[in-house]
């Protein structure tokens, strides 16, 4: 869910055509469906559209509109029957009104000794204070996430490591599986991705 892209650097250099459209600032409360809708104005209708966990969410639905020539999902998913029962839990509370028990849960999570977090509090620390506006709004977007159903509107692809704690894979149901994988799969596994991604193009292209 960061705003920024470090997660492409190993990525972008083994896909040259490859572009990456910086994330629009969020409206107070604006839900996926809107966010994307904004997004999609930035980005040709004659392209592939990817995006990596929380941007592959975006990706999914700026596909939805634009119809590209596919959609790629990294470390990310197809719906949120995919979530993880921890995180699907809150889904029935609603999102977007709870920012504050989340930036609650950041602070809680960053009093926790740095030995002794986990992946998840490291993720939880995110959410507190100003900084953790963004992944706020976020976590509160997925949990409000109400998608139509899937249909044909274009090819999907979905890469996962088996290794991903975020979205594990024993609750998604990818095309592609790479062992060992992390959440952040284009640094861990980037010529694997890569691959993926051009071995996907090549067969939409005929």
């Amino acid at each position: 869910m960061t705003s920024d892209f470090p997660v492409y650097s190993r990525l972008m250099p083994l896909l040259p055509n490859a572009v990456v459209v910086d994330f629009l600032p969020p409206e107070p409360r604006e839900t996926l469906v809107s966010y994307s809708s904004r997004m999609a104005d930035l980005i040709p209708k004659d392209a592939y559209i990817g995006g990596v966990s929380f941007g592959g969410i975006i990706a999914l639905e700026i596909s939805r509109l634009l119809r590209p020539h596919g959609c790629i999902l990294i470390s990310s998913i197809r719906h949120p029957c995919e979530l993880p029962p921890w995180f699907r839990i809150w889904r029935p509370f609603g999102g977007r009104y709870c920012s504050a028990v989340l930036s609650t849960i950041g602070s809680a999570a960053s009093l926790v000794p740095r030995s002794v977090r986990t992946d998840s509090t490291i993720r939880a620390t995110k959410l507190a204070s100003d900084r953790g506006a963004w992944h706020r709004w976020a976590t509160a977007a997925v949990l409000d996430w109400k998608p139509e159903p899937l249909g044909d509107f274009c090819p999907i692809l979905q890469i996962h490591g088996t290794g991903d704690t975020t979205f594990p894979m024993r609750y998604v149901h990818p095309d592609v599986s790479i062992p060992g994988g992390s959440h952040a799969l284009p640094l861990s596994h980037p010529n694997e991705v890569a691959a993926a991604i051009r071995s996907f193009v090549e067969q939409q292209r005929g």
